[in-house]
C-alpha cells in the first residue's frame, strides 16, 4: 500500500507536469522497499531506466537528499538533465520525486540557427555533451526509450536538408516520412507523434504521408 506521505505527491507531480510542459517529465518514486517503484509519471511514456534510477538515489542520499541538473544518459548519444529530491518520514527515507529535462527540441532550434551561417554543416561542436564516466556500456543498451530513438531518427533526417523543419516542402516532408519508414521506425510506440513534433505538422498528416505512401508502394 503506498504511504499516504507518497500519496500527497501525486497531485504535485500532475501539477508541475502541466506548468513546466512536455519537455519536463515529473516521476514519483517509492524508496520503501529494497528496490525502487515506480508511483507515477507526468508524462507516462516517458521512464527512465531502473539503473539511472538507482544511480540518482544513491547520488541523493550522498550529496544531501538533493541533487540538481544530473547529467544521465537515456539513450545512445540522448542526454537528459535530472533534478531529484528524496522524501522522509522522520529519518526514513520513503521516496524521491524526479524531474527530467529533455532539450532535444532547443538542440534541434540552435542546430537550424547554425545552419543559417554555415550551410553544409551537420553538426554542432559547442554543443558535444560530456557524459559522466560511471555510466558503463550495460547500462548505456539498458536505458533506450523508443520514443527517443524515433525522435533523433527524426532529428537526423531533417537535418540532411539544411533547412528548419517549417520550411520543408510537402516533398521533402514526404521524403523524410518514407526514409523513417524504410528504417522501420514507425514500428516503434509513439513514433508517430514524436515525428510530428520534430518535422512541425499533426500526428494525422504524418499518418496522410504514410498512407500516401503505402498506396504508391502498392500501384508500383
Amino acid at each position: 500500500m503506498l504511504h499516504p506521505i507518497l500519496q500527497q505527491y501525486i497531485p504535485l507531480s500532475e501539477f508541475l507536469s502541466k506548468v513546466l510542459g512536455t519537455d519536463y517529465t515529473i516521476s514519483l518514486y517509492d524508496l520503501s522497499q529494497p528496490d525502487p517503484s515506480l508511483v507515477v509519471a507526468f508524462p507516462s511514456n516517458n521512464v527512465i531506466s531502473s539503473s539511472v534510477i538507482n544511480r540518482l538515489v544513491d547520488k541523493a542520499t550522498d550529496s544531501e537528499d538533493i541533487i540538481i541538473n544530473e547529467s544521465i544518459l537515456s539513450a545512445p548519444n540522448h542526454c537528459l538533465s535530472a533534478s531529484c529530491m528524496m522524501i522522509y518520514q522522520d529519518d526514513i527515507i520513503i521516496g524521491m520525486i524526479c524531474i527530467t529535462f529533455d532539450d532535444v527540441r532547443y538542440r534541434n532550434v540552435c542546430q537550424q540557427v547554425f545552419q543559417l551561417c554555415r550551410p553544409n554543416a551537420t553538426s554542432v561542436p559547442n554543443l558535444s555533451i560530456n557524459y559522466s564516466k560511471n555510466q558503463d556500456t550495460d547500462e548505456q543498451k539498458n536505458s533506450v526509450p523508443t520514443e527517443l530513438v524515433a525522435r533523433d531518427a527524426a532529428i537526423e533526417a531533417l537535418h540532411t536538408y539544411g533547412v528548419c523543419a517549417s520550411r520543408l516542402s510537402s516533398d521533402e516532408r514526404l521524403e523524410i516520412i518514407q526514409s523513417l519508414d524504410e528504417a522501420g521506425i514507425f514500428l516503434l510506440k509513439g513514433a508517430v507523434k514524436d515525428v510530428a513534433t520534430v518535422l512541425e505538422c499533426s500526428s494525422a498528416s504524418v499518418y496522410r504521408y504514410l498512407s500516401q505512401i503505402r498506396m504508391d508502394a502498392l500501384s508500383i
